[in-house]
C-alpha cells in the first residue's frame, strides 16, 4: 500500500503509477495532468520552481500524466491521462534542472514509469543536505539563459509552493553576514561583487563537480581535451551508467558547446552539443519509454585507440555502443536528417558448436539466440505471446535488422516475422 514517498517511489520503480491513485497532494506529493511545455520560458521557470521547491522542503515527488480532482480543498489522484513518449524529453528536464537551480540538487532522477497508454513521467528529488538553500533565477518569463544577478527562493508549504518572501531572504542573508563576521551593508556589497566577478557567468562550476569520485579524472580529460576549444561548465556532471557526463561551453561566445564524455575502456571524447542533440533524439524512439542514452548508447571510436577524440558539429555519422539497442551507427542524410542502424556482427559460417546449442529449436528460438536480446536466457526456451510482442518492436533496432535489410534486397511488401519466418501469435512461426 502506498502511504508515504519511499512506496510512491518503489510503486513507480515497480512501473505501477495506478497505485498512486487515491493520494493527495501533500508536502512530498504534486501531481500534473500534462507535461511541461519546455519550448517557453515560463514553463522552464515553473519546472525550475516545482523541483527547487522540494529540494528545500526536504525532497519529494513530481508526476506528470496524472490528473486530480478537488475533494474538500485536497487535490486527490484521480486518473492516469497517460503521455506520449515523443511529448516528454526526460533528457531536457535533466538538463534544465541543472542548469537553473543553484546549487543543483543531489540525486534528483528523471524517469519512465507505467505500461503503454498509462505511460507518467516522474521526478524524484531526495532529501538534500542539511543547511544549504536552494535558489533559481527571479522569474521573468522571457526566452533567454539564467540569470546570474538575481535570485528567489521556491518554498513546498503542504500542497503549495510558493516564494519566499524579500523581506525573509534579507533576513537569511542578514544572518549569513553575521555568521561570517562581515560588518556591513558596504562590505557585503563588495564581496558580492567578487564573487560575481570571479566565477563569470558560470556561477563558479568546476569540471567534474557533482561527481566527487570522478572529478579527478574528468579535469585530466578536461585538460586533455582543452585545444578542441572547450570552455567552462555550463553545469553539474552528472552519471549515466558507468559513464560520467558535463556539459560544457565553447571558449568562443556564439559557438556550439560540448559535452564532455568519459565511458570505462573508452578514451575521453568531447561531442558538440548539436550532435549530442541528434544522439538524445535517436534514442527517444525507444519503445517503453526508455531512456533515451539507455536504448542507444554512447559514442565509441571506430578503432581501438586510447587517444582523446573529438566529434565536432559537422561530422556527419557517429559510431555508438553500450546501449540496449547494441552497437551501431547514427548517420545524416544529404536532406539533414540523422538515422541510426544497427552494425550487424554475424557470420553466413555455421559450425558444429552453433548447432549444439540450436538443434531441434523453433525458427523463433534460433533468431531469439542470434538477436541476442536481453531477455533472451538461455534456460527460457518458451516464446510467450508477450515476449514475441517485445521480440517484434526491438527486432527493427537489432543486428539483426541490418543482416536482413541487406540480404532481402528486392522483397517487397514482407513484413518483419514474415521476412524471418516468425510468423504471428497463430502462424505457423
Amino acid at each position: 500500500m502506498v502511504k508515504d514517498l519511499k512506496s510512491a517511489l518503489a510503486a513507480l520503480d515497480a512501473q505501477e503509477p495506478g497505485s498512486l491513485l487515491g493520494l493527495r497532494e501533500t508536502q512530498w506529493l504534486d501531481a500534473k495532468a500534462a507535461p511541461y511545455q519546455l519550448a517557453g520560458p515560463k514553463a522552464v521557470e515553473e519546472l525550475a520552481k516545482d523541483v527547487t521547491a522540494f529540494a528545500n522542503g526536504g525532497g519529494g515527488l513530481i508526476v506528470i500524466g496524472i490528473a486530480t480532482r478537488p475533494e474538500h480543498d485536497e487535490e486527490v489522484l484521480d486518473r492516469i491521462v497517460g503521455l506520449d513518449p515523443a511529448a516528454v524529453n526526460v533528457d531536457q528536464i535533466r538538463k534544465l534542472i541543472r542548469q537553473w537551480i543553484t546549487p543543483a540538487p543531489r540525486g534528483a532522477r528523471v524517469g519512465w514509469s507505467g505500461a503503454d497508454g498509462e505511460r507518467v513521467v516522474f521526478i524524484d528529488v531526495p532529501e538534500q543536505a542539511a543547511g544549504t538553500l536552494f535558489v533559481v533565477p527571479a522569474p521573468v518569463g522571457k526566452p533567454g539563459s539564467p540569470r546570474t544577478d538575481t535570485v528567489a527562493v521556491p518554498m513546498r508549504d503542504g500542497d503549495s509552493t510558493h516564494w519566499l518572501p524579500r523581506a525573509e531572504i534579507q533576513q537569511l542573508l542578514s544572518a549569513g553576514v553575521r555568521a561570517s563576521g562581515v560588518p556591513t551593508a558596504q562590505a557585503l556589497t563588495e564581496l558580492v561583487r567578487k564573487a560575481v566577478s570571479a566565477a563569470g557567468p558560470d556561477g563558479g562550476l568546476r569540471v567534474g563537480q557533482g561527481l566527487p569520485d570522478r572529478e579527478r579524472e574528468m579535469r585530466a580529460a578536461y585538460e586533455q581535451l582543452a585545444g578542441a576549444g572547450l570552455g567552462r561548465p555550463a553545469g553539474e556532471a552528472w552519471a549515466q551508467g558507468p559513464a560520467a557526463l558535463q556539459d560544457l561551453h565553447h571558449e568562443l561566445d556564439g559557438e556550439p558547446g560540448w559535452v564532455l564524455c568519459l565511458v570505462p575502456g573508452r578514451p575521453p571524447a568531447a561531442v558538440a552539443e548539436p550532435l549530442w542533440q541528434a544522439i538524445v533524439e535517436a534514442g527517444r524512439r525507444a519503445p517503453g519509454g526508455q531512456d533515451p542514452l539507455a536504448a542507444v548508447g554512447l559514442p565509441r571510436l571506430p578503432a581501438d585507440s586510447d587517444t582523446p577524440w573529438v566529434i565536432p558539429a559537422d561530422a556527419r555519422s557517429v559510431d555508438l555502443d553500450g546501449g540496449s539497442w547494441g552497437a551501431g551507427r547514427l548517420s545524416c542524410s544529404s536532406r539533414g536528417v540523422w538515422r541510426w542502424q544497427p552494425l550487424p556482427r554475424f557470420s553466413l559460417d555455421q559450425g558444429r558448436s552453433a548447432e549444439t546449442g540450436t538443434a531441434g529449436q523453433t525458427p523463433a528460438l534460433r533468431l531469439r539466440a542470434l538477436v541476442n536480446l536481453p531477455w533472451a536466457e538461455p534456460d527460457a526456451l518458451e516464446v510467450s505471446k508477450p515476449r514475441r510482442t517485445l521480440l517484434e518492436q526491438q527486432l527493427a533496432h537489432s543486428a539483426m535488422a541490418g543482416a536482413v535489410t541487406m540480404l532481402s534486397r528486392g522483397v517487397n511488401g514482407a513484413k518483419w516475422p514474415q521476412i524471418i519466418g516468425l510468423g504471428w501469435p497463430h502462424g505457423r512461426g
